[in-house]
């Protein structure tokens, strides 16, 4: 049994040095291709001796996130961070200004402690520092080169907290300042994780209780900042005295719009905080009631409907754009007369349903829903990697045989 045990224990040091070899390998194999790629090829053979093992032994630790000193946050939130930024990352290259481009995740590894370890051996050492310095300068420390690659990991960073974002859970933020990329002294490479709820209320409304939520986001200073409007931004009447108001979001609304728009939560619920920081707020407002237009994508897909209570802004639900209470949807209504039933039952009040058509193939569908105004809608099939759930295409031409009485169809039909 304890010769089994010192086999098995002799087996596990075997593969752990071969995995070893192979790393190393692997290492020095894409240091030789950063330097083709970032200087030229010939470079790689002015490193120095014993440049190889120094930065082996120097490099940085993978980029990882972990929770922020006295942040609780669960294990497979952070895991779940760590899994989505990887996911972006893939397929990610940095352009450089000689026309080639570098692979981000290799760039944030080897190549940080490469450009790294000539730029202290520049400073500290004359073996062939000036041809060195010549080939990688550009992308030491307080370049504009660096200062991109800054941008690139703190958007990454950002994204990836909007994906794990929620109003009805927890909005995350995280800090990149202890990465290699902006720390180049760093033995931790870690990306701090801040987790912040959102705050909840209950709110009495025409005698019904309605739960809450107060729009608002966390800036890079991990601070809430609210949302707040004037509400003459949004149509309503003012008197001579007008101050911003908070902004609520029902539960309701959030709901409807999961349903509607069936995306990544994070993403839909930023926008909507994004909409109320605008200097100028697009909406249609009638009988004490504002439509505030949502976008995806620069693209309009429906509308907040906001009303007044008590001093504060409530978004009450959203309405697709197709929808009986939007103006293209009474649009659409008119023109293929059809009624709310019929919309729900061709299943074209969803933009996930509405997207498995593929509408922009259909001549005769795309000018009608062009024609009432929502023409938007047939440019957002990109949106379904984002979906939460997966929607089969589904035939347009049952659609347009359900519709072939209608006005708009006969008067098309016409020579």
């Amino acid at each position: 049994m304890a010769k089994k045990k010192q086999k098995s224990g002799n087996s596990s040091a075997t593969e752990a040095k071969l995995q070893a070899i192979r790393h190393l390998k692997r290492f020095k194999e894409r240091i030789e291709e950063l330097c083709t790629l970032l200087a030229g090829p010939e470079y790689f053979k002015l490193l120095p001796p014993g440049a190889m093992e120094s930065m082996y032994e120097h490099r940085y630790p993978v980029l990882k996130a972990k929770p922020a000193p006295g942040m609780v946050i669960k294990k497979t939130k952070v895991s779940q961070f760590n899994k989505l930024m990887n996911s972006l990352m893939e397929d990610q290259y940095l352009p450089l200004d000689n026309g080639k481009r570098v692979p981000l995740s290799w760039y944030l590894s080897e190549g940080l402690i490469l450009i790294n370890f000539v730029y202290v051996l520049v400073e500290n050492y004359p073996y062939n520092s000036e041809k060195l310095k010549e080939g990688f300068g550009d992308y030491f420390p307080e370049t504009e080169s660096q200062g991109i690659v800054e941008d690139v990991v703190d958007e990454l960073v950002t994204d990836t907290c909007t994906l794990l974002s929620d109003f009805n859970k927890s909005i995350f933020k995280a800090d990149v300042l202890s990465t290699a990329c902006f720390d180049w002294t760093t033995r931790q490479n870690s990306i701090l994780m801040h987790e912040f709820k959102p705050q909840q209320f209950n709110m009495v409304i025409d005698g019904n209780t309605h739960h809450m939520i107060r729009l608002g986001w966390i800036t890079p200073e991990l601070e809430w900042e609210w949302a707040k409007v004037k509400p003459s931004l949004l149509g309503f009447p003012t008197g001579a005295l007008e101050l911003p108001l908070d902004i609520y979001i029902q539960s309701h609304a959030l709901n409807k719009l999961q349903e509607r728009i069936d995306i990544t939560p994070g993403i839909m619920h930023s926008i909507a905080f994004l909409i109320f920081m605008q200097d100028e707020i697009p909406h249609h407002f009638a009988n004490g009631k504002s439509l505030v237009e949502y976008r995806v994508s620069n693209h309009k897909v429906g509308y907040l409907l906001v009303t007044m209570h008590e001093a504060k802004l409530v978004v009450r639900t959203f309405l697709f754009l197709t929808n009986d209470g939007t103006p293209e949807g009474r649009k659409l209504q008119k023109l293929a007369e059809i009624e709310r039933a019929d919309k729900e039952y061709l299943m074209i009040d969803k933009l996930s349903t509405f997207n498995a058509y593929h509408f922009e193939k259909n001549e005769k569908l795309s000018k009608l829903f062009q024609e009432a105004g929502c023409g938007s809608l047939l440019k957002l099939r990109h949106l379904q990697e984002f979906s939460q759930n997966e929607v089969k295409d589904k035939d347009a031409e049952s659609i347009e045989q359900y519709l072939i009485d209608a006005s708009f169809f006969r008067i098309d039909k016409q020579p």
